[in-house]
């Protein structure tokens, strides 16, 4: 199975089946997170084994990955709005990286950051920003009304976009640094062809304690 027909299987799956979650079952959400994040951290301890000041990266990793699963928790449990901020940073963030990845797959073109991650491309880097953009109008037009008393206002939708294609970006390319520093492909094999959990929450480890802040910043 290709990486790309693996993306494929695993968004027709993962991704109606977590969004359910997200809106309709705030204790499995709760555990589902947890379980994810304790994998991708045994993947990251996997990876930084070998490198030299490992007491410095261990509890680094500790704060980066257990930091963003305790915001992500507090997220989804603010009242009126963690529901819908949570839902558009899980589903933003998967429409990003997949439009990001097929985008670039297809045109290919310049290379990013050559040197830690030679497969990402500024017509990838493009892809996921037209399909950011096009998620958060259908989101707003037609997938928020399920919500009650929330609406996307200018502000959000501006940080959104940053969110899911600067901070998410930061987050891909820093899991990437760690890789190839550790020379591995990924962080395991646990999802087919897919990658390991780290792999698919690299994005939403900084994009989650970015997320909350602005929420308690601007709606709390």
């Amino acid at each position: 199975m290709s990486s790309l027909q693996s993306r494929i299987l695993i968004g027709l799956i993962g991704f109606p089946s977590v969004i359910y979650i997200i809106i309709n079952h705030i204790l499995l959400f709760n555990l589902l997170v947890s379980v994810c994040f304790v994998l991708a951290f045994n993947e990251y301890l996997k990876i930084i084994k070998s490198f030299s000041n490992n007491a410095f990266w261990i509890v680094f990793g500790v704060i980066y990955i257990f930091g963003s699963f305790a915001s992500l928790i507090f997220l989804r449990n603010i009242e009126i709005v963690g529901s819908p901020f949570t839902f558009l940073l899980f589903a933003g963030v998967m429409v990003n990286d997949s439009m990001a990845f097929i985008v670039g797959k297809l045109l290919g073109g310049p290379k990013i950051l050559p040197k830690i991650s030679p497969k990402k491309t500024y017509s990838g880097l493009f892809g996921g920003l037209a399909g950011s953009i096009i998620f958060i109008y259908l989101a707003d037009n037609f997938f928020l009304s399920s919500f009650d008393n929330f609406s996307l206002n200018f502000r959000d939708k501006v940080f959104l976009l940053f969110v899911f294609n600067i901070v998410g970006f930061i987050g891909d390319g820093f899991e990437s640094f760690l890789k190839r520093k550790a020379k591995i492909k990924d962080s395991s094999s646990l999802l087919l062809g897919h990658g390991g959990m780290l792999d698919r929450l690299d994005s939403l480890i900084l994009t989650t304690p970015v997320t909350m802040f602005y929420v308690i910043a601007y709606y709390l």
